[in-house]
């Protein structure tokens, strides 16, 4: 037993933030409606198979079109599925809020902030706030870990150590633009720094250049690990100094935190990915240290320790302000490289990778990353099936009788209705951070980001663009500012855009030619023809999924977001360390009250729903 885990700690149990008291207010709705949503669905297909099994007729439309609504309602049970196996919290509490007291006999930890060509103020900034943590000067380490070797940036460490001691730099050399240099910069100071020293630290925690943690960053996670010494990695929701207003492109990743982590964290499952970590280092070291077959490094040792029995948790509260990339094209790089570190994730099988770990956690890391993979491909080939379908003039489903058209309608509205009673609640049970279907956020991504898979692995063994960041101030990324109209054509050709434009001006011309053939035919029954194509309750949730994502990129063209000043939502502190303002602090507390568009969309969708009920009793 550690020395940790004989001591008992003082640890206090604070009240619970909004977000914990949104989600207990919806969660047994919520359980409740994913639970229906999902056997709704079941029922829906296996008729809907069957019927096309048994059509006389049978056409590709109607088998495309049940590949396409197959695929996309994929994406809307993953969520009802983690949320149905996180359960409906009956006797259960949020995780708590905690809070670390006192200063005597605390654990040891070492802060590792790795980096590799970041702006130099942007990582003191960083390392300043991470030395004045509210915690034990004797028992605590900053360990600055350059993988760029900058002058500046060992000159500027050197002038702060006089007042922070406890504050070094290292560098093993220039290793930008070389593979996994952030595994390899984070495994080097686990197994070589900290084994120099007399004393390894109990617990170490992990920092992005960019990311500000704030003064009780520590107090408030190291209690959850104290308190269940099975856990081996805590990690913490990311927040943003930067975001534009809307958040347009979605880069604050609130429906991964707040829907997708928040359900897995119930399991012990949560994925680390970014920023703001914190691990046992004696368990990170026997499962390995970081892996190597990867550039999503952290998300792969959550899975690992997963695979291998530790549970790896996640708290909401806002301890760390990070920045998002301000240009277009750092926010296509840093996804494409998510992408790029899922598609190694088949190397889990292969030598050297098989030989540490059991062959079920091998497959297990294989099929996490390449169902990531089948995803966006199936998002972009359904959305691209869309207009052809369309376009093509027939009936979307099998239309033998009009018993069974009123059959599928029925099971359809029924269908849909529930996936958006489920999107509502979910959005209610993260405080309406997030709207209905976020899990659609960035699809429009999906070609650049196979595009990037299929470069990597093919033409360039790594990533277009930097292997440190997407942001556009990180010194790999640099150029000359270009012109309006440079800027323009480079956003629609470049970074895909055009795609976008034309993908979404085929989807509204499609539903336009459908409607008037539909109402110009007079071969068919005019209300039949347009309940069983255009007016084909999943079909038109899928069009309203297809705008809403194609919409962002165009949205973007038009009217390009301001990205905020990194300094101007820093405020100084009387110590002189810069923290987020306050401003910015409050402005990431959820409201708890949904925008007028939200009450627009659910009302609109409730009385499609209705009348395209009520017109297909009247078959």
């Amino acid at each position: 037993m550690s020395a940790q885990q004989k001591h008992v700690y003082d640890i206090q149990e604070l009240p619970p933030d909004r977000r914990m008291l949104c989600g207990r207010q919806h969660r047994r709705g919520l359980y409740a409606v994913a639970q229906a949503a999902i056997w709704s669905f079941n029922l829906y297909f296996v008729v809907r198979l069957t019927l096309c099994f048994s059509s006389p007729n049978p056409s590709w439309r109607i088998w495309a079109t049940l590949l396409v609504e197959a695929v996309l309602a994929h994406m809307s049970r993953h969520d009802q599925r983690l949320t149905v196996a996180a359960g409906d919290g009956a006797g259960e509490q949020p995780r708590q809020r905690l809070r670390l007291q006192g200063t005597q006999d605390l654990p040891r930890v070492d802060v590792l902030v790795p980096c590799c060509g970041e702006p130099v103020e942007v990582i003191v900034d960083t390392v300043r706030a991470a030395c004045t943590m509210e915690y034990p000067r004797s028992r605590l380490r900053v360990r600055v870990l350059d993988d760029g070797a900058s002058a500046a940036l060992e000159a500027a460490v050197a002038a702060l150590r006089p007042q922070w001691p406890h504050l070094f730099y290292h560098t093993r050399g220039k290793q930008s633009g070389k593979v996994f240099a952030k595994a390899g910069n984070l495994n080097y100071a686990l197994s070589t720094l900290q084994a120099q020293d007399e004393v390894q630290p109990d617990f170490c925690a992990v920092f992005d250049a960019d990311s500000i943690p704030m003064p009780d960053f520590l107090r408030a996670t190291l209690p959850h690990l104290l308190r269940n010494p099975q856990t081996a990695l805590l990690t913490t929701r990311q927040y943003f100094l930067n975001l534009p207003a809307g958040d347009p492109l979605s880069q604050s990743r609130l429906h991964f935190y707040a829907c997708e982590n928040a359900e897995l964290d119930v399991g012990g499952r949560a994925r680390d990915a970014g920023s703001g970590a914190l691990f046992r280092r004696a368990v990170i070291l026997e499962a390995g240290g970081y892996p190597t077959y990867s550039f999503s490094e952290d998300w792969q040792l959550s899975l690992v320790l997963q695979g291998l029995g530790h549970p790896t948790i996640q708290i909401q509260e806002p301890l760390q302000y990070g920045l998002v990339p301000t240009s277009l094209d750092g926010h296509i790089a840093q996804r494409s490289r998510w992408h790029i570190g899922h598609s190694q994730q088949i190397r889990a099988l292969f030598p050297p990778t098989s030989h540490s770990l059991p062959r079920p956690l091998q497959w297990s890391i294989a099929w996490n990353g390449t169902s990531i993979l089948a995803r966006s491909l199936g998002c972009l080939l359904a959305f691209a099936l869309v207009p052809l379908l369309l376009a093509s003039g027939g009936a979307l489903i099998p239309v033998a009788s009009p018993v069974l058209v009123q059959t599928q309608l029925l099971l359809a509205v029924l269908h849909v209705a529930l996936t958006w009673a489920y999107g509502c609640l979910q959005s209610a049970h993260t405080g309406f951070q997030t709207s209905p279907f976020a899990h659609v956020e960035n699809t429009w991504l999906a070609g650049a980001q196979l595009h990037a898979v299929l470069r990597f692995h093919l033409f360039a063994s790594r990533p277009k663009g930097s292997f440190v960041t997407g942001s556009s101030a990180n010194a790999w990324n640099r150029s000359s500012a270009p012109s309006a109209l440079q800027q323009l054509c480079h956003n629609l050709w470049h970074n895909g855009i055009a795609y976008s434009v034309l993908l979404l001006l085929a989807t509204l011309g499609a539903v336009a030619f459908s409607i008037w053939s539909t109402l110009t035919a007079t071969d068919s029954d005019p209300l039949l023809r347009l309940l069983t194509t255009v007016a084909w309750p999943p079909m038109l949730h899928i069009l309203y999924l297809a705008v809403i994502s194609y919409w962002a990129p165009v949205s973007y063209l038009l009217n390009p977001p301001r990205y905020p000043d990194r300094k101007a939502g820093l405020a100084l502190s009387p110590s002189g360390v810069a923290f987020p303002t306050r401003e910015i602090q409050e402005g990431v507390q959820p409201q708890g009250k949904p925008s007028v568009g939200f009450y627009r969309h659910c009302i609109l969708a409730t009385l499609v729903l209705v009348v395209l009920l009520g017109a297909g009793l009247m078959l």
